[in-house]
This record gives structure tokens, sequence and C-alpha cells, in this order.
């Protein structure tokens, strides 16, 4: 991992004496080096600092301050998705214990001493990343990363660092203590796809990941599927992984709401009992470009929004023999969106849910046969 990289949110380092500031601006311009936007970073210092600044102080805008960290921490602990502090550790754990929720909710935390001498991962070292982020701010600041979850002390990738690179939701969280015990005393777990990975896919080359069959999947302690349970006699896994597989296409009258747009998603999505997390992305036809209902949607479920040439679409509507409509076909001159669309934003997907009509959209969705 490169700073940076895969950056879903706004960084903040906080510092609380002169030496630290120096640190802290090192690590400030580490980041600027990948390119990460200054917008996406914030510098804090103790109001005490600004007695004397550091020879090295960034040409950038002058860095915010504080009083106390406990005036500041709750407002960043909800906006960022990785909090650096150089300071004492003893000090951040104290001011960051009542704000501590859950694997999946906390921020990346990271604490160096003032010296940078070491990195240290403090909190949501997988599925926040901050083991990836020591390893590679140790890297860039010429420091030792100091990285204690037993499975990276014992050259094991555990289930939620794998969904935090692979960008796939876990559920139920709470299982994942369970699964990483297993590994540690065990050496594998045992996973069931309900979607195909490429022999070249990363959990695929991993020989701790142990792959089962439909008939042994009650054993499995890991599925893969974008569906709810996946139609389980009643023995589920310990957690699941939920690979963003399905491409949801839409059509829709002009002028439509964001409100409509969502409630058709999300129906369309319970009629074939899929997780939300599950959603790749929405598609249409390129006269919906500018459909603001649409747009709205997809960036309220924190997807992708694109869309294809009527020449595409109608194409492939010939080529599957998909759904027509004379009415769609008289109004924008291809004779269906959705199902097409859909398709379309998969790389090698299947129509799994034919066109569905509510409330002035509709919606079709599609799941890639396998994921690379």
């Amino acid at each position: 991992m490169k700073l940076g990289e895969n950056l879903r949110g706004p960084i903040a380092v906080i510092v609380l004496t002169n030496q630290a500031w120096t640190m802290g601006e090192k690590i400030m311009r580490s980041f600027q080096e990948y390119e990460v936007s200054p917008e996406m970073m914030e510098l804090w210092i103790h109001q005490k600092c600004l007695t004397s600044k550091p020879d090295c102080l960034l040409e950038a805008e002058e860095p915010h301050t504080f009083e106390r960290l406990a005036d500041i921490l709750p407002e960043l602990w909800k906006k960022s998705v990785l909090l650096i502090f150089v300071m004492a550790t003893g000090i951040v754990v104290r001011q960051i214990a009542p704000l501590i929720q859950s694997k999946d909710r906390d921020p990346a935390v990271l604490v160096l001493d003032e010296k940078g001498q070491f990195v240290i991962s403090l909190l949501s070292g997988h599925l926040g990343g901050a083991n990836a982020w020591a390893k590679a701010l140790a890297d860039q600041i010429k420091a030792k990363p100091v990285i204690t979850t037993a499975t990276d002390v014992q050259g094991l990738i555990a289930p939620d660092e794998y969904a935090r690179r692979l960008g796939w939701a876990v559920k139920p969280v709470s299982g994942l203590k369970h699964a990483n015990r297993c590994l540690l005393d065990t050496g594998c777990l045992k996973v069931w796809l309900e979607i195909g990975l490429s022999l070249e896919h990363t959990l695929k080359k991993d020989e701790h990941y142990i792959f089962v069959d439909e008939d042994e999947k009650e054993s499995a302690q890991i599925w893969v599927t974008p569906f709810h349970k996946s139609h389980s006699n009643g023995n589920l896994p310990w957690i699941t992984f939920v690979p963003k597989a399905l491409s949801v296409g839409v059509g829709s009258r002009r002028g439509i709401s964001k409100e409509n747009v969502l409630e058709a998603i999300q129906e369309s999505l319970s009629i074939i009992g899929a997780s939300e997390q599950s959603v790749s992305g929405i598609f249409s036809i390129d006269l919906k470009q500018q459909e603001a209902g649409i747009i709205e949607a997809a960036y309220e479920m924190g997807v992708p929004f694109q869309t294809f040439s009527a020449t595409e679409i109608q194409t492939l509507v010939e080529q599957r023999r998909l759904s027509q409509s004379e009415f769609v076909k008289e109004k924008i001159g291809v004779d269906g969106v959705c199902e097409a669309a859909s398709l379309l934003g998969t790389r090698h997907g299947e129509l799994i849910l034919p066109k569905q009509k509510q409330s002035g959209v509709t919606v079709a969705i599609s799941m890639e046969r396998f994921l690379s």
C-alpha cells in the first residue's frame, strides 16, 4: 500500500509540541508527495506551539489550533478515515477510549514519537487500514512500523484485511474474532463461493484459504456472496464477505426524484435477497447523464453512476434479446435501457433480475459471473 492509496476521506495529523510539529509537517509532505489533495489533510497543533514555528513550515495555509484534545477529537473522529497523533501513546489511549465504537466504524489510528522513530498502528489495523498505513508511512519517513495484531505477527493475512484490500463488506463484524482465532489456531479457513474468483485472484492464491464445494458449504467459516444468508438451511458461517458484484441498470422518466430511484433499487434488491453493499454502480443511457435524481441516488449509496451510448444499449438489447418497449423506443430511440445498462456495467455478467417497474423508474440487476 502507498500513502494515500484508496483514501476514502480526510486525514488529521495532531501534535502537542514544537518538535512534534516538525514531524507533523514531515508527515503532511509525505502524503502530498503521493498527490493527496491538501483539502484531504488537516494539521492540528496545540496553541502553545504558536510562539515559535518550525523552519520546515509548509507554504500552505496555517495549521488548525486547539487548547484541549477533548474539544476537537469527537468531530475529527466522525469525519476522518485516518488520525495520526505525534505524542505519547498513553495520551492517545485515554483520549480516544470514549469514542471507540466498532471495527467497521472507527477510523484508523496511528501514533508516532516526536523523532519519528516508530509508527504504531493503534486502532483499526485491518478494516480501517491502520496496519497498511503504518508500514507505508514508516517506509516513507524511514521509521520502524509497530504492528501487534496476531495474524500479522504470524505472517497471515486476516479476513478483515482482505475485506479492506478488496473493498468487500463483512457481516457480521462480530464474527471476525472467531475467524481470526481459527486462522491462528489451525492455519487455515474454509471458504464457500457463490460467485466465482479467477485463479489469479489474490484470495485464491493464499494457501491459508481453502475453497469448498456446494455440498460442503455448511462447514465453511467464510461465505463470499452478495445475497443475504444465501438460501442456507440454518448453519451460517462466522462471516460473510459481500463483494461489489451487482450492477444496477436504471431507466426513468425525466425529473425523477432521488427518493423514487432509491426506493425502486431497494425494492429490486429485496426481490433477489441482495445487500445494498453488493452494488458496484448504477448504470443508464447517456440521455440520463444529467438526471439529478439518479446522480443523487448513486451519491447517497456511495457508488459511481455511469452511462452508455444509445448504440451500445441498442446493440446489446438485440444481441441478448432483452426486454423491449415500444414506448421507450418512441421516446428515446432504443428498445430498452435498464437491462442492457446493467449488463454493460459488468465485465462478465449475467442478468439475474429482469426489468422491474416502480413509480416512474425501471430497474434491472446483473451479477458478475466471476471476479478477477
